[in-house]
């Protein structure tokens, strides 16, 4: 396949952006990129071609950390409706859920995240759903999926007690991604045996902690140390462990993450809502701490908007100064997602370049994009948002989302009557 007359903007300090540029693909990958004047004589015996008219190319983004009953309930607005504090609605509508959930319905959540991830150009995401007693086969419903739309997926179950666990192992199940949503919950032998299977399939261990103070107590009376603290003494953490929104780390916290190269994700949009306390996020990245950004419970999935709402917490925190490294912040946690997503997905992805996965989105953008970091930052975090429409998202070099074929009228029609369901048994 050749993409032609477009503006590439590759993610890569040595290509940068080509003004008038084209890309060559073959099987999923990124073979060639450059002037589309040359690629269109190189490549003239090409039979499938997409002339971009000019608009603007971006490597798909990642989202790297979704709740996958949000694309059902996001975080806040149903309990307006229902009448029911949130909190107590969240428990009901999760212990109904847990009754009706099955493969179709499970499927369809999972394409309505797929749809709505690839309409914002995202390409790849990593979930997690909470442990509905095996009665869905997770991995087997997301190869449904992505069979029918290509995406990238790494989903789990998630792990709250040692008999969860213990299901887990006996399963025969390989996921790539396991959410543990405790950790004073489980002894060290069982946290030892937890991060002895990840080892052996490969799997990333995503450590959700449901009551952060709490647990933290906990922990001490306990074991007399934190949480992280704990779990470097039985050598839990490393490069394969993430943490999400977490909120109170210590200075002792942060070096432990640091030197195991153990990852953070937030989801800024879901902090705010819950008025959580955001994270000094420039002092974590200054301390070497491997930070990502992800969408949790927020519904729309998309990357940037969690990007300019990261921007303009931090930039409130700060005080409005040092206004250029913000910027420059907002770049570095874009490119900790890339970084993750192909540790995760054993692929390179997040340039436009060759040798790459053929993942990237055509945007209905022709504004300027400027020269240098500053102004290409700001115009992906603001006029993207406001400004940019995705026409085309590819994956794998496979068209995923043609915004001129959208078929998500039809796929929240399904999502609706799922909610109805559900409402109708809260």
């Amino acid at each position: 396949m050749l993409i032609k007359n477009v503006r590439l903007v590759s993610n890569d300090s040595e290509i940068g952006i080509i003004e008038k540029a084209a890309l060559y693909i073959e099987e999923g990958e990124i073979v060639e990129v450059g002037p589309s004047e040359a690629l269109e004589k190189k490549y003239s015996n090409v039979n499938d071609v997409i002339d971009g008219n000019g608009m603007t190319v971006l490597p798909g983004f990642v989202n790297a950390y979704v709740k996958m009953e949000s694309a059902i309930f996001p975080a806040f607005g149903i309990e307006e409706r229902s009448g029911i504090p949130s909190e107590e609605l969240y428990h009901k509508i999760s212990e109904v859920l847990q009754n009706v959930l099955n493969e179709e319905i499970f499927f369809t959540i999972a394409e309505k995240i797929a749809h709505d991830s690839l309409k914002q150009g995202v390409t790849a995401i990593a979930g997690s759903i909470d442990r509905y007693l095996h009665k869905i086969e997770v991995e087997k419903t997301i190869e449904s999926v992505v069979s029918t739309r290509p995406f990238h997926f790494a989903v789990g179950e998630g792990i709250k007690t040692p008999e969860d666990l213990q299901r887990l192992l006996k399963s025969g199940e390989h996921p790539k991604y396991i959410p543990l949503n405790s950790i004073t919950s489980f002894d060290d032998s069982d946290l030892r045996e937890l991060k002895q299977f990840a080892d052996s399939t490969g799997a990333f261990i995503v450590i959700l902690l449901s009551d952060e103070l709490t647990e933290e107590k906990e922990a001490f009376f306990k074991y007399g140390m934190s949480n992280l603290e704990r779990l470097r003494h039985i050598s839990m953490l490393g490069d394969h462990e993430v943490i999400v929104n977490a909120q109170h780390f210590t200075e002792t916290d942060l070096d432990i993450m640091a030197s195991t190269d153990t990852m953070a994700v937030y989801c800024p949009r879901e902090m705010m809502i819950k008025n959580m306390m955001f994270p000094d996020v420039d002092g974590m990245m200054g301390r070497g701490v491997n930070l990502s950004i992800g969408s949790g419970e927020v519904h729309d999935f998309s990357v940037l908007m969690e990007s300019q709402i990261a921007f303009l917490l931090r930039r409130m925190l700060k005080g409005g100064s040092d206004f250029d490294s913000i910027y420059q912040t907002k770049k570095i946690l874009l490119d900790n997602n890339y970084h993750f997503a192909s540790k995760l997905l054993d692929k390179p992805i997040g340039k436009l370049i060759p040798g790459y996965s053929a993942d990237f989105a055509l945007y209905n953008y022709r504004g300027p994009l400027g020269r240098g970091k500053k102004p290409i930052l700001r115009n992906l975090l603001f006029d993207f948002v406001r400004d940019a429409r995705v026409q085309l998202t590819f994956v794998n070099g496979k068209i995923a989302y043609d915004a001129r074929k959208d078929d998500g009228d039809e796929i929240e029609e399904k999502i609706q009557e799922i909610r109805e369901k559900i409402l109708s048994k809260v």
